[in-house]
């Protein structure tokens, strides 16, 4: 953990101020080359990621604000506290809600926007973890006893809730999660000869739900709630799990229809590029 990049005049830069926002600066270009890549509309993309920056913004804060409602409700002033908020799920969940928006309002198709931000999620999550999570102290582990186990720093927030104990890295175990997610799609798009739209967005869905509820029995940060014997962010990786399920369910029953002659391939099936 080392949370300050540099010390510019006398003004600490975290590496959480510098990597976040270039890991969303690194994504908007890759999406905007893959869209034309492919033949979308790179002014529809990008304001399709707008929406969703907005989306990320608002669920993001929204999420901890639910998870933590007693802690806001005392003194509600803190929902503007610019250090509060950044949670993965809820930024997830309102990047989401805002693209649909976004391409519902122009008439567009949702899901071949989704399948190209999909395939650059993990690698934005392995950047995000390691480089800001882990460098700032925060999403951290519970105690462990593994040779690989994190002594976090005096004063840090690791340290003040389990007082020098070494802790699971549980930031790093995620961006590894992140890296192979990111590698299973990338090679999914490049062999599989009929993808339909969606099929993306589900493997993403999939194997993020699956290692994120895993993970968070790892999990030591208790900031992230809970609702019964499992964590919200479980919770949510049922959901995402199921939302994995449906969209094979859709793509199938899609491509069933471009079989029967009832709809047109162009709108079913991706390009290969």
């Amino acid at each position: 953990m080392h949370p300050i990049l540099v010390t510019v005049a006398g003004k600490d830069i975290h590496f959480y101020q510098v990597v976040y926002p270039l890991t969303i600066l690194m994504g908007v270009i890759l999406c905007v080359r893959r869209a034309k890549k492919e033949g979308f509309n790179e002014e529809l993309m990008m304001g399709a990621l707008i929406a969703s920056l907005v989306g990320v913004i608002v669920g993001s804060r929204l999420l901890d604000v639910i998870v933590n409602f007693d802690w806001y409700w005392a003194d509600p002033v803190r929902i503007f506290n610019r250090k509060r908020g950044i949670v993965l799920y809820g930024g997830f969940i309102g990047a989401v809600a805002g693209a649909v928006g976004y391409t519902k309002f122009k008439r567009h198709p949702y899901l071949p926007f989704q399948d190209i931000a999909s395939t650059y999620f993990g690698l934005g999550l392995a950047i995000h973890r390691s480089g800001a999570c882990f460098m700032a102290g925060c999403c951290y582990g519970a105690p462990t006893d593994l040779p690989w186990g994190v002594i976090f720093p005096e004063g840090s927030r690791p340290d003040k809730a389990y007082g020098g104990l070494a802790l699971h890295p549980s930031q790093l175990y995620e961006a590894l999660l992140g890296l192979l997610m990111f590698g299973i799609l990338m090679a999914y798009r490049a062999k599989k000869k009929e993808r339909a739209y969606g099929e993306i967005f589900g493997l993403q869905l999939g194997i993020y739900g699956v290692g994120r509820f895993l993970l968070e029995f790892m999990r030591g940060d208790a900031s992230r709630g809970r609702f019964g014997f499992l964590s919200t962010s479980q919770w949510i990786s049922i959901a995402m799990l199921a939302g994995c399920v449906i969209c094979f369910i859709y793509a199938g029953s899609r491509k069933k229809l471009v079989s029967a002659g009832k709809l047109k391939p162009a709108g079913v099936f991706a390009a290969r590029v």
